[in-house]
């Protein structure tokens, strides 16, 4: 039925779906594999790891500052997970949503983010360990 501009048109729409549809489903399986493979669980572990250390060394009175920053990141951590979870719930659904695929680069880099305020804190805190030792 349609005349042959008719036909091509809807023959090249519906390529276009098609490969939408294949470029969703390589999204998906990515992101499934990125968390069967443990990928942000290591990452979470290493910031555990980082926190734990960190708190010894912020017990002291002049630290309020990294202390009070250091919870501030624990508390971020946390929420983090949590999203990591619903993320990794949505996708083990047949048919995950797709507003939860759009959440996954963003969540990629927040936790980024998270690595890197971390790893500030903590060149702040040894640094200041460093002078404090250097005065004694």
């Amino acid at each position: 039925m349609g005349s042959d501009d008719e036909k091509a048109t809807s023959e090249k729409v519906f390529k276009q779906v098609k490969e939408v549809g294949r470029s969703i489903g390589d999204l998906i399986t990515n992101e499934r594999q990125k968390f069967r493979d443990g990928k942000y669980d290591q990452a979470f572990d290493k910031l555990g790891d980082a926190y734990e250390k960190l708190k010894g060394k912020v017990d002291q009175e002049d630290s309020r500052e990294e202390r009070e920053e250091l919870e501030k990141l624990e508390k971020h951590k946390e929420a983090l997970q949590k999203e990591k979870q619903k993320i990794q719930d949505e996708l083990e659904k047949e048919n995950p949503d797709e507003e939860v695929l759009k959440k996954s680069p963003t969540f990629e880099k927040e936790l980024q983010d998270l690595v890197d305020e971390t790893g500030r804190l903590l060149d702040r805190v040894l640094k200041k360990e460093k002078e404090r030792k250097d005065k004694e």
